[in-house]
This record gives C-alpha cells, sequence and structure tokens, in this order.
C-alpha cells in the first residue's frame, strides 16, 4: 500500500470519526475500510453492533465527484467530497 493510500484512508476515517462525535450518543461505531477494484480503491463503510453489516460503498470517480452507493439503494450519487459521500451512506 501506498502512504497516499494510507493517507486517503485515514483522511476518511477521521472524517468520519469527526462526524460521528457531532452526533448523538445513540450513534453506533462505524468503520471505513478499502478494497482494491479494477478502477482503483473502493471505500466501504461498516456499522451495527459489531461493526459487521456493510452500510454502503464509495469511490472517486475519473471526474473528481465522489460516488456513494448505499446498500439498500441501487442509486449512484456524485459529491463533491468524500464526508458528503459517507454522509450519504449513514443518512440512508
Amino acid at each position: 500500500m501506498t502512504q497516499a493510500t494510507l493517507d486517503t484512508q485515514a483522511i476518511a476515517q477521521f472524517q468520519l470519526n469527526l462526524h460521528l462525535s457531532e452526533q448523538s450518543d445513540e450513534v453506533a461505531e462505524y468503520e471505513i475500510d478499502s478494497t482494491d477494484d479494477v478502477f482503483g480503491k473502493l471505500y466501504r463503510v461498516w456499522g451495527g453492533e459489531q461493526g459487521i453489516n456493510l452500510l454502503g460503498t464509495f469511490y472517486q470517480a475519473l471526474d473528481g465527484f465522489w460516488i456513494s452507493q448505499p446498500c439498500n439503494s441501487d442509486e449512484r450519487l456524485p459529491w463533491h467530497s468524500d464526508q458528503q459521500a459517507i454522509d450519504a451512506i449513514l443518512a440512508a
């Protein structure tokens, strides 16, 4: 794994943790990891009681937009930032 990939993952996790800390105390734990896809990195948002439920995925498209897809939807929505993509998955 390259340093840039690790930095991107660390930033995404930090932003998610910051977002969640601003929410109510009832919010469950969430984690983000990534896997290599044929087009690059595919980020996965996990949550639930033990963090074992896949909530959705997101990735950065070639045009720079972040594309989110919650697990309960076939819709892929474009966002200006990775945080917006994460928020869309958590709100679904």
